[in-house]
């Protein structure tokens, strides 16, 4: 920076940095809905698969979520929220977590007095995974390990520090070391395990400040009661829906692991058009059989918020090796990491499609229809088929929405608008209450401007020039004296999206020198 001196007025020239740069927005996140042996039942961000397993545990047959979210991460994927799904409302036997109380001795005028519960230990989250946990205790002066000598007259006494440490299966992953039962001490053994733990929670609101004698605690106190309830149904898959993403912002993509039900789709396209911003991918049915797929796709919203895909993959199954290492796999895993790879790639204006988009992990289809049952799928009930490319492997073939209309029909058409929808909100939020007059107009056009322009010259928006790719309209025209005094600012914007190529058709004659000879080539 330079330094003045001399009073004056000075002069710099700095290029010009518009509101729209300072939003860096994502294209999508995805968000799985499935079962899994353990983790969190609310919304958790993952940003890897490696992450996923320290929340969920690894791959088990019994899940199909942990094999979507590996073949997520294996075709591309970047983060992803994971809604872990059990019974836990409606009628049969419901999901519980498993808990203990840790106990000791206490001891305020030097005699040993009955066991007192220091506090409760809850597994984080319901099911029987909790069963599998123990915590250990190491009670005494951390200092010198030995026990405490009472203090008389316990009004006075004071809990010194102790070690915690839990185990999943006999293994100890996780440990704290001098904690402290004193909610007055920076170490407060409620707000660390709560801060910081994957397991544990304790939900004690006051504890017992005492001193004891008792010798370090070293045997674990097993957790026990947890409980995954009923197999979980439809309407638990329809609960976590419609309440779970409340609090999460930004474009989504939805999948609910291997749910084909019509209410299961309806429930996550009633959430993608009411969010406005958000587009869902359904799995294939397990049926392959073909008037069984084209009825239950007639029984989905023709939505342009929706794509199905099919059939099932053949996949490599991470757990096993040899010729057993595959199985076959629900698709929309797999679908969602190739949507992530080419929006980072193309943007969301190219097609998650073609030759260029391939299933990797994926060395099979479970069905092979047949040409007319193809055509039918996708030019008549807008299903996305997967296609075998020999020496190219497995290939998305598709780019349509369950709507029927142009041009909500294509996937990229809808995501597009998705994803300005959601870019115009937040580079427009530095407006809301200031002075509602041309000058804010003005830096509304600019602003909204350059973030199409941007859009355009990455390929999103048709036309040889701006002029052609989108207008704006933030002026007198449509903010009137009525709009200004009901605290309005109204902003029109028109964009000329980018279709894709589905067809490519050739015209192939003989050219014999001059005239062209038609020919059955």
């Amino acid at each position: 920076m330079p330094t003045y001196k001399t009073p004056g007025v000075y002069v710099s020239e700095s290029p010009l940095v518009s509101n729209a740069q300072r939003y860096n927005l994502s294209t999508a996140t995805a968000v799985f809905f499935g079962t899994a042996p353990r983790g969190p039942l609310e919304p958790t961000l993952i940003d890897s698969w490696s992450s996923f397993k320290s929340y969920y545990g690894d791959i088990n047959v019994n899940h199909e979520l942990g094999y979507s979210v590996y073949h997520y991460f294996a075709n591309g994927g970047r983060q992803a929220y994971v809604v872990r799904v059990l019974h836990t409302s409606g009628t049969g036997t419901l999901a519980t977590a498993a808990s203990v109380p840790v106990t000791y001795t206490p001891d305020s005028v030097g005699a040993a007095s009955a066991t007192a519960t220091l506090f409760t230990a809850v597994a984080s989250s319901k099911g029987v995974w909790g069963n599998n946990l123990k915590v250990r205790v190491y009670s005494g002066n951390p200092a010198t390990g030995s026990s405490v000598t009472p203090v008389v007259g316990g009004a006075s006494a004071t809990w010194f520090g102790f070690d915690l440490s839990v185990l999943l299966d006999d293994v100890e992953v996780e440990r704290w070391n001098n904690v402290s039962a004193n909610n007055a001490d920076n170490r407060f053994v409620k707000t660390v395990v709560n801060t910081y733990s994957k397991y544990i929670t304790i939900p004690t609101t006051s504890f017992p400040i005492a001193t004891h004698n008792s010798a370090p605690v070293l045997t674990p106190f097993p957790l026990t009661g947890g409980l995954d309830g009923n197999a979980v149904v439809a309407a638990d898959y329809e609960a976590a829906i419609n309440t779970q993403l409340d609090q999460i912002e930004g474009v989504l993509i939805l999948n609910a692991v291997g749910q084909t039900s019509a209410t299961t789709v309806s429930a996550l396209n009633t959430l993608a058009t009411t969010r406005g911003n958000s587009f869902v991918v359904v799995d294939a049915a397990t049926t392959d059989d073909f008037s069984s797929v084209t009825s239950l796709i007639q029984s989905y919203p023709q939505s342009s918020y929706v794509s199905v895909y099919y059939p099932k993959l053949k996949m490599i199954d991470p757990t096993k090796t040899g010729p057993a290492a595959i199985r076959d796999t629900f698709p929309g895993g797999a679908v969602l990491g190739a949507y992530s790879r080419i929006d980072s790639t193309r943007g969301v204006a190219k097609a998650p499609a073609g030759y260029d988009v391939d299933i990797r992990n994926a060395v099979g289809l479970v069905t092979n229809y047949t040409t007319a049952n193809t055509e039918s799928l996708y030019s008549t009930y807008g299903v996305n088929l997967f296609k075998s490319i020999p020496g190219g492997g497995i290939i998305i073939n598709g780019a349509r929405t369950m709507d029927k209309s142009t041009p909500g029909r294509y996937i990229p058409i809808r995501r597009s608008l998705n994803y300005l929808k959601q870019s115009l909100t937040d580079a427009t939020q530095f407006a809301i209450f200031e002075p509602n007059d041309e000058r804010l107009w003005t830096r509304i056009t600019m602003t909204v401007s350059s973030l199409l322009s941007e859009f355009w010259r990455s390929g999103g928006l048709k036309g040889t020039n701006a002029n052609e790719a989108f207008y704006v309209t933030c002026d007198s025209t449509n903010n009137t004296v009525t709009t200004i005094n009901n605290g309005e600012v109204r902003i029109e914007v028109g964009v000329a999206l980018q279709y894709p190529a589905e067809f490519i058709i050739i015209n192939l004659s003989q050219w014999t020198g001059g005239s062209n000879a038609v020919s059955n080539l």
